[in-house]
């Protein structure tokens, strides 16, 4: 058998399962050193398979990585630091921009290292809020652009309005029910129940 170019022991790949039956020359591992470097390159914060992954499928798996994405944005979190949050939820935001990412209320607080039920509390004055405000003003930062950009989307038809009004009722805060009492501003903000205002103004026009 020849020698010469192609002949002798075959090279093998670094990460072939039979790497140990053969030498690995000093090309091969170049290659491998760079295949190496490239697995965890990062674009900002998120790794770069997640990123390609989140860019060019269509599929079920661009939303696990998304999640993925959004969890290494949250190891930056630390609750004893408020800037710490901040910096977390404004680069959730700038992810959400660069990748066509719909901006959420539970990706948000995910992205920021924690849950619903801490949000909800901060923004009452509860917890940790109760005796440092800066943690209130958080919460309702975070909930306010949130709700601020669904409302943007849904009166522009970006999202479904049966979806856009669930979201507003669970977590901005809004009614789709009409009061059950007005405020009158002639009658010295005198609260009165419809009932109330009927039987009041019920015999006027009757002359």
């Amino acid at each position: 058998m020849s020698q010469g170019e192609g002949g002798g022991r075959p090279r093998k790949h670094p990460h072939d399962p039979a790497v140990g039956q053969y030498a690995i020359d000093a090309e091969w591992q170049e290659i491998a050193d760079e295949k190496s470097e490239a697995i965890v390159q990062k674009r900002g914060q998120v790794p770069y398979q997640m990123t390609a992954l989140i860019d060019n499928d269509d599929g079920i798996n661009r939303f696990a990585a998304i999640i993925m994405a959004i969890q290494e944005i949250a190891k930056d979190a630390n609750l004893e630091d408020i800037d710490s949050l901040y910096n977390c939820f404004h680069n959730y935001l700038d992810f959400c921009c660069k990748h066509k990412v719909v901006v959420t209320n539970m990706s948000a607080y995910m992205a920021c290292g924690v849950s619903r039920q801490t949000i909800s509390a901060w923004s009452l004055g509860q917890r940790r809020a109760a005796n440092h405000p800066e943690y209130k003003q958080f919460a309702e930062y975070v909930q306010q652009m949130c709700a601020a950009n669904r409302e943007q989307m849904a009166v522009e038809g970006k999202i479904n309005p049966i979806i856009a009004i669930f979201h507003q009722k669970v977590h901005d805060g809004f009614d789709d029910h009409p009061s059950s009492s007005l405020l009158l501003a002639d009658d010295d903000n005198e609260e009165l129940t419809a009932s109330e205002i009927a039987e009041k103004y019920a015999g006027i026009g009757d002359d």
